[in-house]
């Protein structure tokens, strides 16, 4: 009985994940103007980093928007790091950018930098390992 109800969560979070990826995709072929391939390819690639940051600590790169590739080492999961762990975050009045509210931009934990930041999904380039 208990394997069922596991079954039954591992699916539902399947076809969400499925769901997701589909939603990531499309918009990144009608915003971005990447072909179906280019897009689909970009948006199981976010999904397989947003998955490994989630479970521990993930080396990525992006590039930044004035061309340049950044190597990151990061994390969203709990645990990891003391400094992750122990974050407060205080939003200023003057902070003129907001993930939330930018379509396809995600944030992640540098544990280089110890403060959080974003990529865009359309410039993310490869992850290289995940633990």
């Amino acid at each position: 009985m208990m394997s069922k109800t596991i079954s039954i969560q591992t699916d539902e979070s399947r076809r969400m994940m499925s769901s997701w990826t589909l939603e990531l995709a499309n918009w990144l072929m009608s915003e971005k103007d990447m072909t179906r391939r280019e897009a689909f390819l970009k948006a199981h690639l976010v999904r397989r980093l947003l998955d490994g940051l989630g479970q521990g600590v993930v080396v990525f790169q992006y590039r930044k928007e004035n061309g340049e590739i950044r190597q990151a080492r990061g994390t969203l999961c709990p645990g990891v790091s003391e400094d992750f762990d122990h974050y407060e975050y205080k939003r200023d009045d003057s902070d003129a950018f907001s993930c939330a509210d930018e379509r396809g931009v995600y944030v992640y934990f540098d544990l280089d930098r110890r403060a959080f930041r974003s990529f865009a999904a359309w410039r993310l380039v490869e992850v290289i390992t995940e633990n």
